[in-house]
């Protein structure tokens, strides 16, 4: 992958996570994407899931740093692309990631289903934006959460 990026002169990021239904954890690596974010349904707490790691395609041979976390009951991960936080008003503000963490963070407390906290979010953010005024970068959001004793509700747009 490194010599074909190489010879385009592009890099790319890059987050991957896998989780393990039998010990519910996730273990996650970080290419410098968006890292996720994983609101704690017993500690009421948003917590950042990311590692070192630097774009891939810069360096030959880089090295990326891995970290497993369990998954409790209704914890909830938020996945999303940089559309997202760098969506722009019609004052030009960014929406920025304070806000999607104030965001995720009520909907969490708020909502019981994936689809309801991704809705919301959505929600807020074209609210943001403003009626007519257009974003041209992609908004990319995936909400899971996690159940141990049933499934994964897991919700994309």
């Amino acid at each position: 992958m490194y010599a074909d990026l190489e010879n385009s002169h592009r890099f790319v990021t890059l987050f991957y996570s896998e989780y393990d239904p039998q010990n519910h954890t996730l273990r996650y690596a970080n290419a410098a994407h968006n890292p996720p974010l994983l609101w704690s349904k017993q500690e009421k707490k948003i917590v950042r899931l990311d590692t070192e790691g630097m774009l891939i395609g810069l360096q030959a041979n880089s090295e990326y740093e891995d970290h497993c976390i369990e998954l409790k009951s209704n914890d909830v991960i938020l996945y999303y692309t940089d559309g997202l936080t760098d969506a722009v008003n019609r004052n030009n503000q960014r929406f920025e990631e304070d806000n999607l963490h104030t965001c995720f963070d009520y909907a969490c407390q708020n909502y019981d289903t994936a689809d309801d906290i991704l809705n919301y979010i959505f929600q807020e953010i074209e609210a943001f934006i403003g009626v007519g005024h257009k974003n041209t970068d992609d908004m990319t959001l995936i909400v899971a959460k996690f159940n141990p004793n049933d499934y994964i509700d897991c919700i994309s747009n």
